[in-house]
């Protein structure tokens, strides 16, 4: 049966990205899917003063992030709207855990890289204050496209489908709870589509 990593990119427990990665993890369960997850806030990622090299060796909280990226067919990353983006913790992980060489490789005479995750599909699920209207309106989704286009589609993850959870300020338990349950109609999609979708290796 497909592989499905779980990424929980809320650096504080409890939260609602957890509660979401939860439901979101115990829906493909009953699917038939392995899961496998990852709570950031449990991680230690270290902090990168500098960049470096393609091909410097992980180890720890990230060389687990990077086997489970390569052992997943389909990656989920939820995390809450912080100014605009990520919170910084997830996206330090990104820098070390995604490394030239590994995730990406850039070919001579080509200015775009090959993303040596293909094969893998995604979905990005993001906690906001910001309604949806207003995210797509006023600020373009620039997030949304910023994440699937310049990571995930990057390394190689396609389609990457978008989950927005909002809006979470002043929402009251019966609004979470239908947030949670379009995150498993979500869920229950994607078991769908990894079951029809063959597994490809990682790219060399």
């Amino acid at each position: 049966m497909p592989n499905c990593l779980v990424l929980n990119g809320h650096p504080l427990s409890p939260s609602f990205s957890g509660a979401a990665a939860d439901r979101y993890a115990k829906t493909l369960e009953t699917k038939g899917i392995t899961v496998r997850r990852l709570e950031l806030a449990d991680m230690n990622v270290p902090e990168m003063t500098t960049r470096k090299p393609g091909g410097s060796e992980m180890a720890g909280d990230v060389l687990a992030f990077w086997e489970a990226m390569v052992w997943a067919n389909h990656v989920v990353i939820v995390h809450p709207l912080w100014w605009g983006s990520m919170p910084a913790k997830l996206k330090a992980l990104f820098d070390i855990g995604l490394q030239s060489g590994k995730a990406y490789r850039y070919q001579d005479g080509r200015p775009l890289p090959l993303g040596l995750l293909a094969g893998r599909s995604a979905r990005l699920i993001v906690t906001s204050d910001t309604p949806n209207w207003f995210m797509a309106s006023f600020y373009g989704n620039a997030h949304f496209r910023t994440v699937t286009n310049q990571i995930l589609k990057f390394v190689g993850l396609k389609p990457v489908q978008i989950t927005h959870l909002s809006v979470m300020r002043g929402s009251t338990p019966a609004q979470r709870d239908k947030l949670l349950a379009r995150t498993a109609a979500d869920a229950a999609a994607d078991a769908a589509r990894m079951r029809a979708r063959p597994r490809v290796p990682l790219a060399s």
